[in-house]
């Protein structure tokens, strides 16, 4: 009998890919509609909210929103419940879209609200995330009643506060971040309230470029709003809400499909945040979950969470169900998008004033380095106790954390202040089957990398370095990707903060896989006024001429890395990814370089024999730090190692565009 073929019987992996499971639930679940029509009103909610992204995209001024892709879009119930939102949309998004909108008729009333009326808000407690996300809501009418609602979020590039982007790493409360902005009617009958903006454009740096995003953000509410209302004239505001509650119900049955297959019991993970800036002693912030999955009943316990830090790290519990919601998606890619049929089957406790659920007035715009990026990564390891058991290929080593480097000034080129914002890309997680990317963004996300070339002529720096970190992967059977580095001289006087995490604790790795490199931020490196300025560096002056060293940090490994091919360490080295003295120290292969310029590198079969026969006798030091053994991740296993031709069908037909 066939090895392979007896371990999938063994532990009772699904005969058939994905899409056929799907398949026979949409021949079979009873939709209380036309199939065809279904399915068209279906992608048309994702189709208005990606073709409303590609208009910000297009039409936004920053860098950050348009080429960076820091915006998201989405389609809602006119009682907040999410339908739909684009495929390249920030994930870190999604979660707000129902509580912005729920809270917005709180203070507002449905029968308030009139045509071409359109709402600012940005209240992190209230929304989630941090206040440099606005969102513009968008009551959409028809025949004189409210069907729908519109929601566009991007990232104002500055919000206010004493910091240049707002980030502000030492802020002890949220009045120390820049302006929270409740629920107003900033937009009455498609007419922008002058008044109301002229309040907030004095608080913040950069006004008229903020006006520019504003006017992006508006077309693209309108464009929702359009297209919401050819569906209602074309099919009927009646189908349209019946459309809304069936894809609520089939994404719900894909998803108690999908958990049926997965064993019962209890799995609980835990990650760290650097430290607590603010708190004597600069403490770690720990975050963890205790996951409950009984048929198909999934509950994330968050109640055992450090307490609430006293530096800007933590986020409300709004951005706690974002976290969560995102590490189940990148485990389920197949159930996209994110609505009310995945929302409401998953059940997310937390207790007030911890980390992961702070209260007013804590501070939260380093939300995303902090605690949202932690939630999501042990989401992810607690879905592996049971997806290791049965759907191996979708168990994953934590990957590249978030970092937000801020730099203001006066620009001589264009004789007018600045604000730039630049965040790190870097190394994926391994995979049970394959080596993590390199040098993108983080899972899920869709945002990308703003090109140095574009920030060179937006903003007086000068990059002199944009390239991978060697040796910064999680090492492992399957290596995690490598990070990041970059390095640019400031062209002019610029106070700078770089809002972060990792440098500590970085990225885990899993059974057997080593953690990957950390974060780096360091100023003028190689040189006498060389200095670590770290992850939270607040309000740094530097002047003109200084260096900045900017590396992110590697994804995590999987698996012994004694277990890995020579044959692909050999390539790594070749390719400059790994270093000659990495690969023995790490892998136990020592490779003579007999030409490095005509590539003639060389196993040496008998001192790797050696090298290997002592690191498996020594074994790798245990700790959470950089290209260290999870004392954790290291007893995350799965039962028998995928081949990629095994994965292909299930993945293939379960990533939507723009994944």
């Amino acid at each position: 009998m066939d090895t392979k073929a007896s371990k999938k019987a063994k532990h009772g992996q699904p005969s058939a890919p994905v899409g056929g499971v799907k398949e026979k639930l949409a021949n079979s679940s009873n939709i209380g509609m036309d199939l065809i029509t279904f399915e068209v009103l279906r992608n048309a909610f994702v189709a208005a909210c990606y073709e409303a992204s590609t208009t910000i995209e297009r039409v936004a001024y920053h860098p950050v929103v348009g080429m960076g892709r820091d915006r998201s879009n989405a389609l809602l119930t006119r009682d907040g419940r999410l339908v739909a939102h684009g495929h390249t949309d920030a994930a870190a998004h999604y979660a707000s879209f129902g509580p912005s909108v729920k809270e917005l008729i709180k203070s507002i009333p449905l029968h308030t609200m009139k045509p071409g009326d359109t709402f600012l808000f940005s209240d992190p407690y209230r929304t989630g995330s941090h206040v440099n996300d606005t969102r513009l809501i968008r009551p959409i009418f028809h025949q004189g009643e409210i069907v729908a609602f519109g929601c566009t979020v991007i990232h104002w590039a500055d919000m206010g506060g004493p910091m240049p982007g707002t980030f502000n790493p030492e802020a002890t409360t949220c009045y120390a971040e820049g302006i929270r902005i409740p629920p107003i009617r900033l937009y009455k009958e498609d007419k922008l309230d002058e008044e109301l903006f002229s309040f907030i454009a004095i608080n913040i740096r950069s006004s008229t470029e903020r006006r520019a995003d504003l006017q992006a953000q508006y077309e693209a509410s309108r464009l929702i709003d359009r297209r919401v209302k050819e569906l209602c004239e074309r099919y009927g505001k009646e189908t349209l809400y019946q459309a809304f509650e069936e894809q609520f119900n089939y994404t719900e049955r894909l998803m108690l499909a999908e958990l049926e297959q997965l064993p019962d019991g209890s799995w609980e993970f835990e990650d760290f945040g650097d430290q607590d800036v603010m708190t004597p002693g600069k403490p770690p912030i720990r975050v963890h979950c205790r996951m409950t999955k009984k048929g198909t009943k999934l509950r994330f316990d968050w109640t055992d969470c450090g307490p609430s830090p006293r530096g800007s790290w933590g986020c409300s519990y709004a951005t706690l169900t974002g976290g969560n919601y995102l590490g189940f998606m990148i485990c389920f890619p197949q159930l996209f998008p994110l609505n009310e049929g995945i929302i409401r089957n998953l059940e997310i406790i937390s207790k007030k004033g911890t980390c992961v659920d702070v209260v007013e007035p804590a501070p939260t715009t380093g939300y995303a380095s902090g605690a949202f990026d932690k939630v999501e990564a042990v989401t992810i390891a607690c879905l592996a106790g049971p997806l290791g058991k049965v759907q191996p290929w979708r168990v994953y080593p934590a990957a590249v954390s978030l970092t937000n480097l801020c730099m203001g000034g006066f620009n001589p080129r264009t004789k007018k202040q600045f604000v730039q914002y630049t965040y790190a890309v870097g190394g994926e997680n391994a995979r049970t089957y394959k080596d993590g990317k390199s040098l993108i963004f983080m899972r899920f996300c869709n945002a990308r990398t703003i090109p140095q070339e574009l920030e060179e002529r937006w903003f007086p720096v000068l990059y002199t370095r944009y390239e991978a970190r060697p040796d910064s992967c999680g090492h492992g059977t399957y290596r995690g990707g490598f990070a990041l580095l970059r390095e640019l001289t400031v062209l002019t006087d610029v106070t700078m903060t770089i809002h972060g995490d990792r440098e500590k604790f970085t990225p885990f790795g899993l059974s057997g896989g080593l953690n990957g490199g950390g974060c780096n931020l360091i100023i003028n490196k190689g040189t006498k006024k060389e200095f670590n300025a770290g992850m939270y560096a607040t309000g740094v002056e530097l002047k003109k001429g200084d260096k900045i060293f900017y590396a992110s940090s590697g994804g995590g490994g999987f698996g012994n890395p004694l277990e890995r091919d020579q044959k692909l360490v050999l390539e790594d080295v070749m390719d400059e990814w790994l270093s000659v003295e990495a690969a023995k120290e790490y892998y136990g292969v020592v490779i003579k370089v007999v030409d490095r310029e005509a590539l003639d590198y060389r196993i040496d079969e008998k001192a790797t024999a050696v090298a290997r026969a002592k690191l498996r006798k020594k074994g790798c030091k245990e700790g959470r730090g950089a290209h260290q053994l999870h004392p954790k991740g290291k007893l995350i296993k799965v039962d028998w190692i995928p081949t990629e031709e095994e994965v292909a069908p299930h993945i293939t037909v379960s990533r939507p565009p723009g994944w």
